[in-house]
């Protein structure tokens, strides 16, 4: 009842239809055909729900994958055909034929750290039009991929490839409308509800018959975007206050993006006084920078709050004093920082990768390569392991983080 209801508000029978005409006409033999529908929009306006229930209305088995899930590159290059059957096998004992789609859920997760699973993603999917290109993997399964409102360039990459449907949140009309079907004692506060994951909690709240206050969770979005997030701070004033709707998580991230940014805000200043401003808002970062040191050599984790109001609200509170002509930052731009917990999760993936294709465990691998080289040049160790994946230069750079480990 709930979903016709919504259905029926929201009005999606073009992205239905879209979707529809899609599944319909997918052909897994076509290599230069599409092979995905990424649907995009901002946090709250169904996205998931509504592919699960596409997915459901045209009767396909899903395989599901969110940011709970491994998706790196081993996990993406099994969903290849060589891998994969485009059917239900536990379907054929009961004489019907159940075709299967893959979601992907939540896919700017795949964009951070480990990027192989992002870029084997777009080569499974990508039309093969070119030699090399069909030189690479391809799948017979539809893939749904779902992602937030998104600049990075690996995403826009892979939505060059895919029938990309792009969701709204409901408007302040239909927003309305749905708490007046489907909780009549909430609809007194339509004009604070903004998407429909807090009309689903509101569901919840009023089937447990709940009597306390739903301010609290009506206040903040939780799940806006750090880059708009960051955008929204640098182009006006906040008030101070505004810092308790800012995400623990996010904080780190959102001090480095401002700094990374505002300097493309102060090149349209006139150099008197960007330098001046720059100066003192360098000094202010620097300063906090030390704290977070101080922080982390003694777990002082109460000084992260004391850190980020130095480094995002004062920071802004002065550089938006001067900004007398209200300039504004359009693009919010990142710099990929490379730490040591990247090269940490790159080397403990290829570790494993080792393990899967010599069908041991991590103490016997090192054992078994470390007898092999008492006997075996690294080319004739690779020779050795033709029959699996493992290449000369993984061989190589096994020794070479032996070498640095030991």
């Amino acid at each position: 009842m709930i979903a016709s209801v919504v259905d029926t508000i929201l009005n999606r029978k073009d992205e239905e239809r879209l979707f529809s005409v899609f599944m319909a006409e997918f052909n897994k033999l076509d290599d230069k055909s599409k092979k995905c529908i990424y649907i995009y929009g901002p946090s709250g306006c169904g996205k998931t729900t509504f592919a699960k229930n596409m997915l459901k209305k045209l009767d396909y088995d899903v395989i599901s994958y969110d940011a709970g899930d491994t998706r790196n590159k081993g996990i993406v290059d099994n969903l290849n055909v060589s891998n994969m059957s485009d059917q239900n096998v536990l379907s054929s004992f009961m004489h019907k034929k159940a075709k299967i789609a893959i979601l992907m859920d939540e896919i700017d997760c795949m964009n951070n750290g480990d990027k192989g699973g992002i870029n084997s993603l777009i080569k499974l999917i990508r039309p093969k039009k070119t030699k090399r290109q069909q030189s690479e993997h391809i799948t017979h399964v539809p893939i749904v991929c779902i992602g937030n409102i998104s600049q990075d360039k690996k995403i826009k990459e892979m939505m060059k490839y895919c029938l990309v449907i792009e969701l709204k949140l409901p408007t302040p009309q239909q927003t309305k409308l749905l708490l007046e079907q489907l909780v009549p004692p909430y609809a007194h506060i339509a004009p604070q509800v903004h998407d429909l994951k807090k009309i689903h909690q509101l569901i919840q709240l009023n089937r447990h018959n709940f009597k306390g206050d739903v301010q609290s969770m009506l206040y903040t979005n939780v799940h806006e975007d750090t880059k708009c997030l960051t955008k929204r701070i640098m182009n006006a004033s906040n008030r101070f206050n505004e810092h308790i709707t800012i995400n623990d998580t996010d904080r780190t991230i959102l001090a480095l993006l401002w700094h990374e940014n505002i300097i493309d805000v102060l090149q349209k200043m006139p150099q008197k006084t960007c330098i001046g401003l720059y100066t003192v808002l360098l000094r202010e970062v620097c300063f906090a920078d030390y704290i977070d040191r101080i922080t982390f050599q003694k777990q002082l984790w109460l000084f992260n709050e004391m850190s980020f109001l130095l480094k995002m609200f004062y920071t802004n509170y002065l550089f938006q004093s001067v900004n007398r002509e209200k300039y504004k930052v359009s693009d919010i731009r990142f710099t990929k920082i490379l730490t040591k917990y990247s090269t940490e999760y790159n080397n403990t993936s290829f570790i494993q990768k080792m393990c899967s294709e010599l069908s041991m465990d991590k103490s016997d691998v090192f054992s078994y390569m470390q007898m092999l080289k008492t006997t075996h040049t690294e080319p004739q160790i690779a020779q050795l392991f033709e029959h699996t994946e493992i290449t000369l230069l993984d061989v190589q750079r096994f020794y070479r983080y032996i070498h640095k480990c030991t």
